[in-house]
């Protein structure tokens, strides 16, 4: 099971959001085993996190796919570190999410390749700052996201290996109140001329 000892390589390198060098370094490799497989690479560089990597394959007629996945993980350098495995398992930062997620669609790409060839109509985009919410890499998701018919994310399945087709999301409010400081048991006509306000 090669994809095994792929998944060992990229685990045991510590890709946390800020070591932008291990992210870097995770992302050459993938940068490699994809450009195997035929993928042309588009990269956005950044300063303070890894590069966004657009990987892209030739187009034709008919509908295009995203694979979408993050190569940083969540444990900084001395925490959560290596690979290990047992009967059932495999242990490690990412093991799950998600380098075991990029490794599911790199595999996935090269049994295709394996069939056909070529592929074609398939791009896959991985970014370096989904585990501290995507703030950067979230413009370039909606960027090209109109681009593609369907898109796959590689993390985690459902609990009996089931397809996710919906997850829950974020949602962020910003909500401006003006008042009169009062204290709320010893001034209640502030409280009063306020509400009046309000509505007013």
């Amino acid at each position: 099971m090669d994809y095994l000892k792929d998944l060992e390589k990229i685990i045991n390198i510590n890709s946390y959001t800020k070591n932008k060098n291990g992210v870097d370094e995770v992302g050459i490799i993938m940068t490699n085993w994809l450009r195997e497989l035929g993928f042309s690479l588009l990269t956005y560089k950044r300063e303070n996190i890894g590069n966004h990597l657009l990987f892209s394959t030739p187009t034709k007629t008919g509908k295009k796919i995203l694979f979408l996945g993050h190569n940083d993980t969540v444990f900084p350098p001395n925490s959560f570190e290596g690979f290990s495995q047992d009967e059932t398992w495999v242990y490690g930062p990412g093991a799950c999410d998600m380098k075991g997620g990029n490794i599911v669609a790199l595999q996935a790409l090269r049994n295709i390749f394996e069939q056909n060839g070529e592929i074609f109509n398939i791009d896959f985009l991985l970014v370096s700052d989904e585990e501290t919410g995507s703030d950067d890499s979230k413009e370039i998701t909606k960027s090209i996201a109109n681009n593609y018919d369907y898109c796959f994310v590689f993390e985690a399945a459902g609990e009996k290996y089931e397809v996710v087709t919906q997850r829950k999301g974020v949602g962020t409010f910003n909500i401006s109140i003006e008042g009169l400081a009062s204290h709320a048991g010893n001034h209640y006509s502030n409280i009063l001329i306020h509400q009046k306000l309000l509505i007013k």
